[in-house]
């Protein structure tokens, strides 16, 4: 059976959306936004019950691939965050700041009351997101290692809100997972699930919590397609600004989380300076790449 070029055409689209998910600082929904197809997705989502055949020619394709990217980079990633976790964050970081010109001119040039108001709020939010993760000690780790049941249900929360900001152009779910100390745990656990593929008793706790996050996945991935598509059409201005303001706050909380707050005990000269190169690297990229595609 011949591959139809569309179905080649969304893989590929899939691979880029897949890479910017894994990558905290790149929204997988901006990439979708940037090549063309975020509408689409969104109908896609939304119309699959009423048009099935069509949607899952769109959707089985970009599915596809972004799961082969997140299958590909869980290791490098992993490696990255357990050896160089501030350099690596400072990249992420890096990207967010690289990104902010282009989204900046999707607001308004002069900002009134109630703009503000929009913008601010879901800064606040965002780095409470990081302070409430160390101040309640959300262990991660142990919330994926363990056997409770209770604390094993919050993952289906942080399933939600990682694809929900998946959904949200702008914000970055893996960045989002970051900033509440879930993203290393999350990565940990995928890593786990590749080297116990054929070990069923090593499998199972990481397919319980993969299930759990699923769960949450998919309604999040549903709810809020359906709740941004009518945003989109009624308010973007309102969404442009909450999103550019969850980016800020972003940058606050990616550096200030239960995960990150140990590696400062024992950061280095070395270290700094390296964060600072990958930092100035990751603005650059990013830079480059909205200048690129506004320039389209």
């Amino acid at each position: 059976m011949m591959i139809k070029p569309n179905f080649i055409s969304y893989l590929l689209k899939g691979l880029a959306i897949g890479t910017a998910a894994i990558i905290p600082g790149i929204s997988g929904g901006t990439i979708a936004f940037m090549l063309g197809i975020y509408d689409q997705i969104i109908e896609a989502i939304v119309s699959l019950r009423r048009h099935t055949k069509k949607s899952l020619e769109l959707l089985l394709p970009v599915g596809i691939g972004i799961v082969v990217a997140i299958g590909l980079l869980t290791y490098p990633m992993g490696l990255a965050l357990t050896y160089a976790p501030f350099p690596t964050v400072t990249l992420f970081a890096g990207f967010i700041l690289g990104s902010l010109p282009q989204l900046r001119k999707d607001l308004p040039v002069t900002l009134n009351m109630r703009a503000w108001f929009i913008l601010v709020l879901p800064a606040i939010v965002a780095m409470l997101l990081g302070v409430f993760s160390v101040i309640g000690e959300l262990d991660a780790t142990s919330v994926l290692i363990g056997d409770a049941f209770l604390p094993k249900l919050s993952l289906v929360v942080v399933g939600f809100l990682g694809v929900s900001a998946f959904v949200v152009p702008g914000i970055s779910g893996s960045m989002l997972l970051l900033s509440i100390g879930f993203y290393v745990p999350v990565l940990s656990s995928l890593r786990r699930l590749l080297d116990h593929l054929l070990d069923v008793n090593g499998l199972i706790p990481e397919v319980i919590n993969f299930g759990l996050l699923g769960v949450g996945a998919l309604v999040g991935f549903v709810v809020i397609s359906v709740v941004m598509k009518w945003l989109l059409t009624h308010h973007r201005q309102d969404v442009n600004l909450a999103v550019f303001g969850f980016i800020l706050g972003s940058l606050v909380a990616i550096f200030y989380n239960y995960e990150m707050v140990p590696v400062y005990e024992q950061l280095d000269v070395f270290m700094v300076v390296l964060g600072v190169i990958t930092l100035t690297l990751g603005g650059y990229i990013s830079l480059e790449l909205n200048k690129r595609y506004a320039a389209r």
